[in-house]
């Protein structure tokens, strides 16, 4: 169910330049890059949780006794059917790939494979989505069963 503010924060994360793709879902609270909006990309049927931030740029390192370093930026890549769980945080420069997810309160340094699960601070990987899903059925008859939900819509735009 998309709520007012999920349509009019994903209506305003648009204009100012973000890439954000079909039946993607922000919840309450979420950040995205305030300086280079245009650094980061939310691809098809993403579900981002409460009071998630995401940033392109890192100026923590900006200011030293010795002078100004170069501010760290990159390129933030949400890639389709990823989840990000709450109050997790997405660092400059890292791609999540397709079906990951990011455990609540994860702090994402590095690239996330893709069918994957990550937690920690920093983020490492969990297990992958295979490893996790086959304690439970045969791979193939499980497989089967997934694929009838690759392309179902959770929510609508």
């Amino acid at each position: 169910m998309n709520a007012p503010h999920e349509k009019l924060s994903k209506l305003f994360y648009r204009l100012r330049g973000t890439i954000i793709g079909r039946n993607v879902y922000i919840d309450k609270g979420v950040y995205i890059e305030g300086w280079r909006p245009y650094l980061v990309t939310i691809k098809d049927n993403v579900e981002i949780g409460p009071k998630v931030i995401i940033v392109a740029i890192d100026s923590s390192y900006n200011t030293t006794s010795e002078g100004h370093i170069p501010i760290l930026y990159g390129k933030v890549v949400i890639e389709r059917n990823a989840y990000i769980g709450a109050g997790a945080i997405i660092l400059p420069g890292v791609t999540i790939g397709e079906y990951s997810i990011v455990a609540a309160g994860a702090v994402v340094t590095e690239d996330v494979p893709p069918h994957t699960v990550v937690a920690g601070v920093p983020a490492k990987v969990i297990k992958t989505m295979k490893e996790g899903l086959s304690q439970f059925e045969d791979s193939e008859e499980l497989e089967k069963k997934m694929s009838r939900y690759s392309n179902t819509v959770w929510w609508n735009d």
